[in-house]
């Protein structure tokens, strides 16, 4: 089948190839080129002396080049009153050992435990990770990440290493977008995130009540259930009511049976069967997986796909499965056209909105896989965890369980007045945020003039067009913020009132849902979804436990974690990250039900 021609849009995405090319030929043809320039210019014989000159030109360009940049650095950080961000010096050169580990930790390791790490081994809390040469910042201060989010945000973008690795995907989504064209799409998706929208919980009963009943047919049977795929059909039908103004489903298809999966993308996949749904949403946890490998690998990473893009055929199912909505939606608003009906934000669904304010297929579909990323696997990933935390402290449990029956007996229906009273529960939400951010990392690129980073120890230099790439997970888990619990599961600790005024002083050691101007615009719409599923699943259940048992092959934690420092050594999970946090295999566990 011959490849569609670009589109508009793709024309414009930036070609990594030419990029890691044009790099590799600076250096490694344009030194020697230059000397044996230099050897004819001088009209010197073309000896051995000159051949060794020549083969020496490559690495003797890269040192001077190096060590000409650092002395800039240092002598741009002196003029600005800052110093340099501290590098981290591997044992090869280009630190390649040190790209070599933090891959592995990426494919083995505890979730982003590799960079917690590295930020102990230096004593820090920002670093330049330097990979072949090249500057690559990443953060877990407080300090750094109120400046990028908030009060530095003009002199912030996405920036081209962002582009290239996932353009493809988020296209003119408001996610990817910059400048005017950010603020125009925030503004047009700001009134289907209104009071109304977000308390949507006739919508949220509907689709909750089938997910119960699943759970409850596998408790009935003393079977496990993969609570991540629920969640994931659950999130993804609310998901496609909201944008499509269609519900999909997902959670009349057969679940994964246990003892029949094994190890997908992200969760846990059926080793036999699938339902004309499958493809697509396998193909959008292996994009996402695929993209935030290309992040760990840092600038290099288009030398492993030169040859072939690496998202191109999961995009592909994608587009396939969103393309047909988006042009049943157009069909629709010209039909409507011809019957003199228009269509408003208060009126129609997302997707008709969308095709109400513009013919573009190609900025709607963006917009979709915008928005269908954020309703599924954020939501989901909260509510997984949560699920997680029930399971290991059966006393947190039971505490949210008895605050729900007193709030709304085994029966009653949440409303969004009386969720404002459920404190328990939202702080065990609080709680899961912190240590699982749905969204571990933002990454940022300062435009072309230098900054000066007010980091909370000392101020840092930030060389013009540098990536910075801001780790949540490790924020939120910082001793010297948190305390030495920090890595435990503490909801109690949201009614601490020392805490509580120390996060009001420095907002931004909490932010699961980013900050400033870009937050998250849907967070209230996500933790109603979620504080509502949590409401009635405690009305039903009064205890879960975890079913490794069933796990598929390769999703448990490995043995080396045993020990280990932070949560790597007592968690039953193995958590990781694409685009959002996930249980990698799934989380099989067994539901008591209520008596």
């Amino acid at each position: 089948m011959a490849k569609a021609p670009r589109t508009k849009f793709e024309q414009t995405i930036p070609d990594y190839r030419r990029r890691i090319l044009v790099a590799l030929a600076k250096a490694i043809l344009v030194p020697p080129l230059v000397t044996v320039l230099a050897f004819r210019a001088l009209g010197s014989p073309f000896s051995a002396f000159a051949v060794l000159a020549t083969v020496l030109s490559i690495p003797l360009t890269v040192v001077l080049r190096s060590r000409y940049s650092t002395w800039v650095e240092h002598s741009a950080a002196a003029r600005l009153g800052a110093k340099p961000v501290p590098r981290v010096t591997g044992k090869l050169p280009g630190n390649f050992d040190v790209v070599k580990r933090v891959l592995k930790g990426f494919e083995r390791g505890y979730v982003l435990q590799v960079h917690r790490d590295l930020f102990q081994e230096y004593d820090c809390t920002t670093l330049n990770l330097r990979f072949f040469w090249s500057d690559q910042i990443i953060t877990m201060d407080e300090g750094v990440f109120q400046f990028a989010c908030s009060s530095g945000f003009s002199h912030f973008e996405k920036g081209i290493m962002w582009h290239e690795r996932i353009d493809k995907l988020l296209g003119t989504g408001l996610f990817n977008t910059d400048g005017e064209e950010w603020k125009k799409g925030r503004t047009m998706a700001r009134p289907f995130f209104s009071k109304d929208r977000i308390s949507d919980f006739e919508l949220f009963e509907r689709v909750s009540a089938p997910a119960l009943d699943l759970i409850a047919a596998r408790a009935e049977r003393s079977q496990p259930i993969d609570a991540q795929d629920l969640l994931s059909r659950l999130t993804l039908d609310v998901g496609s009511k909201f944008l499509f103004g269609t519900e999909l489903d997902l959670l009349s298809r057969p679940l994964n049976e246990p003892g029949r999966v094994k190890l997908g993308p992200k969760g846990s996949i059926p080793i036999e069967g699938h339902s004309e749904l499958d493809p697509f949403t396998e193909a959008f946890e292996t994009v996402a997986v695929r993209i935030t490998r290309r992040g760990a690998q840092g600038p290099t990473w288009p030398l492993k796909e030169l040859l072939s893009d690496a998202t191109d055929d999961p995009i592909d199912q994608i587009l396939e499965w969103i393309d047909p909505l988006v042009r049943r939606a157009l069909e629709r608003k010209e039909a409507n056209r011809k019957a003199g009906i228009t269509s408003t934000a208060d009126e129609g669904v997302f997707l008709d909105f969308l095709a109400s304010s513009t013919d573009d297929v190609e900025h709607i579909r963006y917009e979709l896989i915008t928005y269908l990323i954020a309703a599924r696997d954020t939501t989901a990933s909260l509510l997984t965890f949560v699920l997680y935390f029930f399971a290991l402290h059966p006393e947190v449990c039971s505490r949210v369980r008895e605050e729900v029956l007193n709030t709304f007996g085994t029966d009653g229906q949440p409303t969004p007045e009386k969720l404002k009273g459920m404190k328990y529960l939202r702080a065990v939400l609080n709680e899961t945020l912190r240590l699982f951010p749905s969204a571990p990392l933002v990454t940022r690129m300062s435009k072309d003039a230098p900054l000066v980073l007010p980091a909370s120890k000392e101020p840092l230099y930030l060389p013009p067009r540098t990536q910075v790439m801001m780790i949540s997970l490790l924020l939120h888990r910082r001793h010297d913020l948190w305390g030495d619990s920090a890595d435990e599961f503490m909801p109690d600790r949201w009614f601490d009132e020392q805490l509580i005024e120390k996060i009001n002083k420095t907002p931004f050691m909490y932010c699961p849902f980013s900050g400033g101007p870009r937050i998250c615009i849907g967070q209230e719409f996500a933790m109603n979804e979620s504080m509502y599923f949590a409401i009635r699943l405690m009305q039903r259940f009064r205890a879960f436990c975890l079913a490794p048992e069933f796990q598929p092959a390769g999703s448990l934690p490995p043995a080396e974690w045993k020990g280990g420092s932070g949560r790597q050594g007592v968690e039953k999970i193995w958590p990781a990250t694409s685009l959002t946090m996930f249980s990698k295999g799934g989380l099989w566990i067994y539901a008591e039900p209520s008596a």
